[in-house]
């Protein structure tokens, strides 16, 4: 089986603002240290990998922290879809195979990735060549395909391969130590 995960990288705001943010949501997630530039949310209901709660939570990361949001889903292993929020709106989507999956009703469809848009919000100079060939190029796992986007777009290496679930289950503490993410208790916390 392959690996499935959803997170949020979110860039140019301090960690504790994110918490905060989503506790007035009323979500129960994780949020690491911030990394160049970015700091990495876990949100456990996203971690259905259902649409409607991952564009729940980049628009209203996006919208309270006026920064870019970058959701992604890996999916088996086989898909890699992310969703770029911007000012609160979805700015731009993406799916490694827009076949794969059937689209949630009601959510706008994937759409073919804009490499300079993706650049230009999150990391201005990063080479739009480079996200072109890793979004249109042939990857064996999407966890490579999300890994080499992470490398040229300077995310975290914690932005490839962990979601919610495996934060709590400890599986992150090889990267960063479990103290210095900040838990968000959702409602019934």
């Amino acid at each position: 089986m392959g690996a499935f995960y959803v997170n949020f990288s979110v860039k140019a705001a301090a960690p504790g603002k994110i918490a905060e943010a989503l506790g007035r949501a009323g979500r129960r997630a994780a949020v690491t240290p911030s990394r160049g530039g970015f700091a990495v949310v876990y949100d456990a209901e996203a971690d259905s990998q259902a649409t409607r709660p991952i564009l729940t939570v980049g628009a209203l990361l996006s919208r309270d922290l006026d920064q870019p949001v970058l959701a992604v889903v890996n999916h088996d292993d086989d898909v890699l879809d992310y969703w770029l929020f911007a000012e609160g709106e979805l700015a731009d989507s993406y799916s490694s195979d827009p076949e794969a999956l059937e689209e949630e009703e009601g959510a706008p469809p994937l759409g073919p990735g804009d490499p300079a848009r993706l650049c230009g919000l999150l990391r201005p100079g990063a080479d739009a060549a480079a996200v072109e060939a890793a979004l249109r190029g042939s990857f064996l796992f999407a966890t490579d395909r999300h890994e080499r986007l992470a490398e040229i777009l300077g995310l975290p290496p914690w932005s490839v391969g962990f979601d919610y679930e495996a934060v709590d289950d400890g599986e992150l503490e090889h990267e960063i130590q479990a103290d210095s993410l900040i838990r968000v208790d959702g409602p019934e916390g």
